[in-house]
């Protein structure tokens, strides 16, 4: 991950390697559909060549699907364009761990039998896109892959969505079924928990499928420049106009209401975690969105049927207004948010002061300069005893 916005531009670098990828024949194909072959037909075959042959093309497509992990990350933590869409990436998932551990030839042909047939990224997201089917049971690399394949899809229906609408199948009916993806996905994960996760490796990727409902849910171009962070303007000021006029209608509508869940999700878990998170870009910037997208939540939205109750109070102690917040807020589900009053949806401030002091610990230039936004948006009444 890249540490400034101006290296986070630097998508020349992107396509550069994109290309070099495309070059190097990465191979569509499961890779160990000859070896197969030749095992089926009885035929002999020298273990070693075709050990390392197969570890080659093994080892090109892992790169050609993590560049894919990487670029789909980005585009939904910074909200800039995919070099490249889902559609393009036609290769199988990576082979099941205990084969790529193989130290010897022997070993691998050994457990080749053990081996189920190749799955192809496309034919797994069409799986978990139809509730009607079971699910496979995938590795935990590749059932990350497949979180990430199914965002890239909801980027890619945010991206044509002008022209979707004069489909019989419209955005919103389209957003629902990756929704439901997204749940069965949450499903699989919890099945490896028990077994092979590390919980430090499994909090991450939670973080990423919370993510993964607000990028369906939200422009994360909007809100960073909706929020003030000139880093993300395009022309001028006249984004931020713009971003802000478009914010509030957005805040308004059900898809805010769930991508605020989200984001009370994320905040309790980097909140409450240990001191390694705060070194990770990734969860960092996670924090700082979800943080974003509360304080949208509660002080943009412009519906005549709310009214705010009560007048914004003094904040005395920042830890307990923020720990009164997120308690409020972290509702059972999504849609028990709209019974949260208004002006309790509005007392962002403890929240706002809170992952400020936080996110100071991180040592990552990006995270450092969102500090600025955070501390404008806070409030002005601020006190802390």
């Amino acid at each position: 991950m890249r540490s400034t916005r101006s290296q986070l531009e630097g998508t020349q670098l992107d396509f550069i390697l994109l290309n070099n990828l495309r070059r190097g024949q990465v191979v569509s194909s499961d890779p160990l559909q000859n070896i197969r072959r030749c095992h089926r037909q009885g035929l002999e075959f020298d273990y070693q060549s075709e050990w390392q042959t197969w570890i080659d093309l093994e080892s090109k497509k892992r790169v050609a699907l993590l560049f894919f992990y990487w670029d789909t990350q980005q585009a939904t933590l910074f909200g800039r364009e995919m070099c490249q869409t889902v559609f393009d990436v036609r290769l199988q998932l990576p082979c099941e761990e205990f084969l790529w551990n193989a130290s010897t030839p022997v070993e691998w042909f050994g457990k080749l039998d053990g081996v189920q047939e190749g799955l192809g990224l496309l034919e797994a997201l069409k799986i978990f896109l139809d509730c009607r089917r079971e699910p496979p049971a995938l590795s935990p690399l590749s059932l990350v892959l497949v979180l990430h394949g199914l965002i890239a899809v909801g980027l890619d229906l945010q991206r044509r969505s002008p022209s979707i609408g004069h489909t019989s199948d419209d955005p919103a009916a389209k957003q629902s079924r990756i929704s439901r993806a997204f749940e069965i996905w949450r499903g699989q994960l919890e099945s490896l928990v028990p077994q092979v996760l590390l919980q430090s490796w499994y909090q991450k990727v939670l973080l990423m499928y919370h993510m993964a409902h607000i990028a369906l849910h939200t422009n994360r171009q909007n809100l960073l420049v909706g929020a003030g962070d000139r880093r993300f303007y395009r022309r001028n000021s006249n984004d931020f106009y713009r971003a802000k006029q478009e914010l509030q209608q957005w805040a308004s509508i059900p898809s805010a209401q769930l991508a605020a869940w989200h984001a009370v999700q994320i905040l309790l878990r980097y909140l409450g975690s240990s001191q390694m998170y705060h070194q990770d870009l990734y969860v960092s910037w996670s924090t700082y969105v979800a943080t974003l997208i509360c304080y949208t939540y509660g002080n943009m939205s412009t519906s005549p049927s709310e009214v705010v109750e009560q007048e914004d109070a003094v904040v005395w102690d920042l830890e307990q207004d923020m720990r009164a917040y997120l308690q409020m807020m972290n509702t059972d589900t999504w849609e028990s948010l709209s019974h949260v009053r208004r002006y309790q949806r509005k007392r962002t401030d403890g929240l706002l002061a809170v992952v400020r002091n936080t996110m100071k610990l991180a040592r990552w230039g990006l995270v450092q300069e969102g500090l600025e936004v955070l501390k404008r948006l806070g409030g002005a009444t601020i006190k802390s005893v």
